[in-house]
């Protein structure tokens, strides 16, 4: 069984930085308690000077451009490459990292996780030519980073959901069986985050909510 949820960009939260340098717009995240701690959490951010980031121990990161000159992040004492617009680089929550920018301001896009919980990975897609996905991930969110809408529809039952752009779509996966995906849309990018997380804990932590 699979289901769609649309996330509507306006609806997007608010909040500050852990370490209160910068806001945060949180997209979604699932697991939440009363600790504040979450499985997973996706988010957008905007970077206007160089700093630091705020450590997250327990958890790991994925962060990539999405507007802006790029930047060179320093973990733990060495430097990265430079990261343009679309390049994914992960590292780990609890590291010292500290982020310098190549040129003007940035807005990257963050997966944040719990690897002890979730499997997670991060790509982005190019829409020009209406690919097919395919993934068995417990959780697959789409978000649209195109100036134009994007249609992703189930290649095997034709349920479709219509992204706007800056928009994400989650699907939900309870079977654990491999789903076909297919984008339509003016040439533009998707990133694609695929979740796996065991079915049983899956099911236990939506009976608790």
């Amino acid at each position: 069984m699979s289901d769609w949820r649309v996330y509507d960009p306006l609806h997007y939260t608010a909040m500050p930085w852990k370490n209160g340098a910068g806001t945060t717009l949180e997209i979604a995240k699932e697991g939440a308690g009363e600790d504040g701690e979450y499985d997973w959490r996706l988010s957008l951010a905007q970077i206007d000077a160089d700093g630091p980031f705020s450590t997250f121990p327990g958890y790991r990161r994925i962060i990539t451009v999405l507007q802006g000159d790029g930047m060179v992040l320093n973990v733990d004492g060495a430097d990265s490459d430079e990261l343009g617009p679309y390049q994914p680089f992960g590292f780990e929550g609890a590291a010292t990292v500290n982020c310098r920018l190549l040129g003007s301001a940035i807005e990257d896009f963050n997966l944040i996780y719990r690897p002890d919980r979730v499997q997670a990975s991060l790509r982005w897609v190019d829409c020009e030519g209406a690919p097919t996905l395919l993934s068995a991930a417990t959780e697959l969110l789409l978000f649209n980073a195109s100036t134009a809408a994007v249609a992703v529809t189930h290649s095997s039952n034709g349920r479709r959901c219509v992204l706007g752009p800056r928009a994400t779509g989650r699907c939900t996966n309870r079977s654990g069986e491999p789903l076909e995906y297919g984008l339509e849309g003016r040439a533009g990018r998707v990133c694609i985050v695929e979740l796996h997380q065991p079915i049983s804990h899956y099911l236990v932590h939506s009976a608790s909510e």
